[in-house]
């Protein structure tokens, strides 16, 4: 008999088998002789179509995958799978969702850092997430500056003076440089996913290549335990250098959730660095993934479903 794979949909498969149109493909992974797996970070995407989204998730007899080593900090790569219970865990998110704000607030320094944003100061930026993370937090924690949240308040704070004294216009400078040094060409055409990594990392100078290998060698996910979120950092850096395209100067609104979205992709591709096979219909999540997977040493598989 042969082993039942564990299968991690991309997000953008599981809207797609949500359609009104897509009954055979809806009945098609309903019939695979595999488990279909999602994780909390398709919570976070499906929350606002939840009804629909818990009746999908038990129609295909999902499973939860969770992190066994998440109590202590630490990335396992062996999976707990568990009942998949969507209505339970989006009532735990939307019992929580001020926190997970929160934490979407807290991408914005790093999205100017990286050049989005670019009409406004480092200043503006951490003034404006200080604001948002107050305001995100003020419902669960009973958030008042003087009252018991006084640590929340001067680490946040802390955290705003420190990211206001960052001269981004260099780090912009270096990173514009990168990306076009990387991509310029489109020289990884035909480049297998573990060579495009070591394409980016040729563009880096040799003292920040040097530090990168030293914290990042190659198939380093088999040469000692990582810490939940160190996979997705890493995934995300292969992005930030350029290994996957960028659509102009990632600003505004509308740029600034294509970020969150870029970063709940990395986090996605940690996730399913625990299952048999990654599928999605976003190429460039698609290329990223198999790039993380082969370079740090996992045997997950890629799988890029075509548009019909």
């Amino acid at each position: 008999m042969k082993r039942q794979l564990v299968l991690y949909l991309d997000n953008c498969v599981f809207s797609e088998i949500l359609k009104p149109g897509a009954i055979a493909m809806r009945r098609n992974f309903s019939a695979l002789p595999h488990r279909i797996a999602f994780s909390d970070v398709h919570i976070t995407e499906m929350r606002n179509n939840h009804e629909e989204y818990s009746t999908l998730l038990n129609e295909l007899d999902a499973v939860f995958v969770r992190n066994p080593g998440q109590v202590h900090e630490r990335y396992d790569p062996i999976s707990a799978l568990d009942t998949a219970v969507p209505e339970e865990r989006f009532a735990n998110y939307f019992e929580f969702s001020p926190a997970y704000e929160a934490f979407d607030e807290m991408l914005a320094p790093m999205h100017h850092l990286m050049g989005g944003r670019r009409e406004k100061s480092m200043d503006q930026v951490a003034l404006e997430t200080e604001r948002a993370i107050t305001n995100s937090l003020m419902n669960p924690l009973g958030f008042e500056p003087d009252g018991n949240s006084g640590e929340v308040s001067n680490a946040l704070k802390s955290g705003t003076e420190s990211l206001a004294s960052i001269d981004v216009s260099e780090v912009w400078q270096t990173i514009d440089t990168q990306v076009s040094a990387a991509r310029e060409g489109d020289p990884m055409r035909e480049m297998d996913p573990g060579e495009k990594v070591h394409h980016v990392l040729s563009k880096l100078s040799e003292t920040e290549r040097r530090g990168f290998i030293e914290e990042f060698p190659e198939k380093f996910a088999q040469l000692r335990v990582l810490k939940t979120g160190e996979l997705t950092g890493f995934a995300f850096a292969l992005f930030g250098m350029g290994l996957t395209k960028r659509k102009g100067k990632f600003t505004g609104p509308r740029q600034t959730q294509k970020f969150a979205a870029q970063f709940r992709d990395a986090q996605h591709i940690e996730e399913a660095s625990r299952c048999d096979c990654f599928i999605t219909f976003d190429q460039d999540a698609s290329e990223l993934a198999a790039s993380t997977f082969a370079y740090a040493g996992f045997p997950t598989q890629t799988l890029l479903l075509m548009n019909q």
